[in-house]
């Protein structure tokens, strides 16, 4: 398995620089002004590269890596995940397709645009949704995913002080969807997640540490309903916590 770490940077320039650096490639952005690094990738060339690069760049969207606007050409991101510029072009046309990705003509490839219009629309699919998920998993939760879920929260608490923000998000994402995997409908869980590939780069345009303060008493308050068997309890703190987090993304369109 190959390591491969990439990191995003704002480039003006139309001539994209497709050389790996130390393993590192850049990525442009049209929003963010400062550096935002990404996970480490492991990338396994034993399967077709089409899927694992969809499968790595849908992850990203969903745990809020890339930037609203941000641009994404095809050169870059082939240097990044070391291939040629098809299989990139078979994985962006798949989230394109769902409307994770934009292709505006005569453009590069980019991230949708943040809008007060777009969170009021997703907002609500989320919560129905998942809220439906989280009844559903009910029955189904076990000793050990509660314990897991109580050792997420806990871990999504230490990152806090240090407004260690991306490593929080994906701690998020693995505590919901450690739970909707238990729902035992698979077609939820895939509407579920295309719903956070959509939503998902929205996350990023809030900084400040709000959304890590914002879930935790919501966490515990899941767990607990999990634990005594209480779906309805379970489904409504699922749906305010995602309800809460959206307050700060919410404000920060609306300051823009």
């Amino acid at each position: 398995m190959a390591e491969l770490a990439l990191q995003l940077s704002l480039v003006n320039s139309a001539n994209c620089d497709t050389a790996l650096r130390s393993g590192r490639a850049v990525i442009g952005s049209s929003m963010s002004k400062s550096k935002s690094e990404l996970p480490t990738i492991s990338f396994q060339r034993a399967g077709p590269d089409s899927e694992l690069i969809y499968i790595e760049l849908k992850q990203l969207l969903m745990i809020g890596e890339f930037t609203p606007g941000q641009k994404l050409p095809l050169p870059m991101l082939a240097a990044a995940f070391g291939t040629s510029q098809m299989p990139i072009r078979e994985a962006t046309n798949r989230l394109i397709s769902v409307r994770a990705l934009e292709s505006p003509p005569r453009r590069s490839l980019c991230v949708p645009e943040a809008t007060i219009e777009r969170i009021d629309t997703l907002l609500p699919l989320r919560l129905l949704l998942e809220g439906e998920a989280t009844r559903l998993a009910t029955p189904n939760a076990t000793s050990r995913l509660t314990d897991e879920l109580a050792a997420i929260t806990e871990e999504m608490g230490s990152k806090v002080p240090n407004d260690d923000f991306k490593a929080y998000l994906r701690l998020n994402q693995q505590f919901h969807f450690s739970i909707y995997q238990s729902c035992g409908n698979s077609e939820l869980i895939d509407l579920i997640e295309l719903l956070w590939m959509r939503y998902g780069p929205m996350l990023n345009i809030v900084r400040n540490g709000a959304l890590s303060k914002a879930g935790q008493q919501h966490h515990l308050e899941i767990i607990r309903a999990l634990r005594d068997r209480d779906a309805k309890i379970a489904a409504a703190s699922m749906q305010a916590d995602i309800r809460d987090a959206a307050i700060p993304v919410r404000s920060a369109l609306e300051g823009k």
